[in-house]
């Protein structure tokens, strides 16, 4: 009796009691994953060039090479 107890506590319960632990995590992990996705799917080849360029100039300001 005491090996289907713990059986039924590792295989059903676990998963479940994961998500319901988590949810504000997992939820806010999924955005996140969506936000990056639709940000590359939205992505072309100039927007990207000059988004590094700038971060590329920002970084030169500061160090002061630039």
């Amino acid at each position: 009796m005491n090996e289907n107890l713990h059986k039924k506590h590792t295989s059903e319960g676990t998963l479940f009691r994961f998500f319901q632990l988590n949810k504000w995590s997992l939820l806010i992990a999924a955005v996140a994953i969506a936000f990056i996705l639709i940000g590359l799917l939205r992505a072309n080849g100039d927007e990207v060039k000059t988004l590094l360029m700038k971060a590329i100039n920002i970084c030169m300001e500061c160090i002061g090479i630039g």
